[in-house]
């Protein structure tokens, strides 16, 4: 019955001989069954196209898992602190140390500390900002190394080789520099001066204080900034690799994107092309008879249906052109997919739909109970359901005398709507339950878009289509201050 005659079957539909007024309303309903099926056949192809994946790619595009691991777990917050704690814990049990056993210090630092009451507490604050510092140190990795740098000088200056203390946490800081710098031009100019009071630092130990060897002092530490240099670089590689690999992915993900777009922009254009030269230039045709027709009978009863055949077909061209338009505009109909296609029509737009269906023979009433609401996305889709289920009658009901329309609108601004009709229903309608039409599916589709319900299938005394619309107006609202923002 209802939408129910599947493509490619054997039989076709059955059609009540009803007059020329008939034929022609079971015609328009076809031109729109059609134009539904032209934009399913659009939505099913745009959701089969797969444009995520694309041969060829190796698994050089991709790094390594436990790489990518190591460089997700650098990159945590937290992370930045567990560095930092190993040297609180280091400088705590050194000063620990310092304070129990005073004796097992250098030289310099022994003197100061026993002969000057600020000595041990500017060691301390001088560690305790030197933590801080590293703390800072993947912000400003630059200025840090600077500061330390700065601190480990002044160390040597007033304790001597008591700078010793903060060589670790000067290495931590310079693998990190050497790591985060921006540029390498910022990091060879961090580094000489990093070098340079490096050497200042062993300089002042040795030669001024003359607590060590130069040289003793000099190849250890040269050394730890070596090994400390060539790690931090091999990981600058690493992670500079992993970002030159995601940079190239989403490059090719937005390619893959925009051709995408692209086919979808031409496949509308032809089927917009096709649509425009094959159903618009039909109607034509049929509006030029009819005019060529008019009154030429002498009867009023062919005069009459010659009349509505114009009406009907130029209405049908104009939602032909409508649909045209739509297709072609790309932005429209891939930002909203369930935003419906034409112009909106309003609440009183459903009688004309009820007056073909009176002079095809079928006796049709509309009830309305509630108050309309001002949502002209609500009116346009409870004309479309309503329409639908009244097309659905005139083409697929068999021996249908009778169609009544019921509309409830309620207090939350949602309207109910139930169409019936007292058509016979055949074996195949019984059996497909009212799910495998073409347009009764694109409703249903827009409806739970919407945030509706939808149900359609044979009832005691003939065919029931039900379905709920929510308000539509605050959501048309919200998308379009959505698109405006975006």
């Amino acid at each position: 019955m209802h939408d129910g005659n599947p493509l490619g079957a054997d039989q076709p539909p059955y059609i009540p001989a009803r007059g020329p007024q008939s034929s022609l309303i079971l015609m328009q309903s076809q031109l729109r069954e059609d134009a539904a099926l032209v934009r399913s056949h659009i939505s099913v192809s745009d959701s089969i196209m797969d444009y995520q994946q694309l041969p060829g790619r190796g698994s050089s595009m991709r790094a390594d898992k436990k790489t990518q691991g190591w460089i997700q777990l650098w990159n945590r917050p937290y992370t930045a602190f567990v560095a930092v704690f190993l040297c609180a814990i280091y400088e705590t049990m050194m000063l620990t140390r310092l304070i129990l056993a005073p004796g097992s210090a250098n030289r310099t630092l022994y003197q100061v500390l026993t002969s000057d009451s600020w000595g041990l507490p500017l060691f301390v604050v001088i560690i305790f900002v030197a933590l801080v510092t590293l703390c800072l140190r993947r912000l400003y990795p630059m200025a840090t190394l600077l500061v330390f740098s700065g601190l480990l000088a002044l160390t040597a200056a007033i304790y001597g080789s008591g700078c010793t203390y903060l060589i670790i946490p000067w290495l931590v800081n310079l693998y990190a520099c050497a790591v985060e710098a921006k540029s390498m031009a910022s990091l060879a100019a961090g580094l000489c001066s990093s070098t340079i009071l490096g050497l200042l630092s062993i300089a002042l130990s040795a030669n001024w204080h003359h607590d060590v060897h130069f040289t003793d002092l000099l190849y250890p530490t040269g050394l730890a900034f070596a090994l400390c240099l060539t790690v931090a670089f091999l990981s600058r590689s690493v992670r500079q690799s992993h970002l030159s690999e995601q940079a190239l992915e989403k490059e090719h993900s937005h390619a893959l994107t925009l051709a995408h777009e692209r086919d979808q922009a031409m496949y509308q254009s032809r089927v917009a092309a096709d649509l425009h030269d094959s159903v618009g230039h039909d109607l034509t045709a049929i509006i030029a008879l009819s005019e060529g027709m008019d009154h030429a009978s002498g009867k009023p009863e062919i005069d009459e249906a010659i009349s509505m055949i114009n009406d009907l077909a130029r209405q049908g061209l104009d939602d032909t052109r409508t649909a045209v338009k739509t297709l072609q505009s790309k932005a429209r109909t891939e930002n909203n997919p369930a935003q419906p296609i034409g112009e909106g029509h309003g609440w009183d737009d459903i009688k004309p739909i009820l007056d073909h269906a009176r002079q095809a023979g079928i006796s049709t009433a509309l009830t309305e109970t509630g108050h309309r609401p001002q949502d002209s996305e609500q009116a346009n889709l409870a004309f479309t359901v309503t329409r639908e289920a009244v097309t659905n009658a005139l083409r697929h009901g068999r021996k249908v005398n009778r169609i009544v329309v019921s509309w409830d609108h309620d207090s939350q601004g949602c309207i109910d709507i139930i169409v019936r009709d007292d058509g016979q229903l055949l074996n195949n309608d019984a059996d497909d339950g009212g799910d495998n039409g073409t347009g009764l599916a694109r409703l249903r589709a827009e409806l739970q878009a919407h945030g509706g319900s939808f149900h359609s299938g044979p009832g005691p005394n003939g065919w029931t289509l039900q379905a709920r619309i929510p308000p539509l107006a605050a959501t048309a609202a919200d998308n379009k201050g959505k698109e405006e923002s975006a």
